[in-house]
């Protein structure tokens, strides 16, 4: 009985740590909170240049949804590249070496005073 317990807690430690690591760092959900409609989000290395990118969505992200993007293991690096191009709008927002190892949501938001999209990083 003794090491059957003992067996149960290291199965149950070894299959919490394959769960912990099995997500990527970089794997982040972003939740449009622009008041306005998102057709396009990429992410792209700061290396691949700005003309590199995939679009991260499968349909228009509404105000107030949400989408969780992930990595895969051919994807380098925790620092990336952000875009953001609104549905309605021929405008794009662009932020630069985004460390998205540091976080898991960002919240995209929109101040019609200064007419700036930032993001809140959580």
């Amino acid at each position: 009985m003794k090491y059957f317990l003992s067996g149960l807690i290291a199965a149950g430690l070894m299959l919490a740590t394959t769960t912990a690591f099995a997500a990527d760092a970089r794997n982040v959900t972003v939740v449009n909170e622009t008041g306005y409609a998102i057709k396009f989000l990429g992410f792209n290395a700061p290396d691949d240049g700005l003309d590199e990118w995939d679009n991260e969505l499968d349909k228009v992200l509404q105000n107030q949804a949400s989408t969780y993007v992930e990595f895969d293991d051919d994807d380098e690096g925790c620092v990336w590249n952000i875009r953001v191009d609104w549905q309605n709008y021929d405008e794009s927002v662009l932020w630069k070496n985004v460390n998205l190892c540091k976080f898991t949501a960002l919240r995209l938001r929109y101040d019609p005073g200064t007419k700036t999209t930032s993001f809140v990083a959580e």
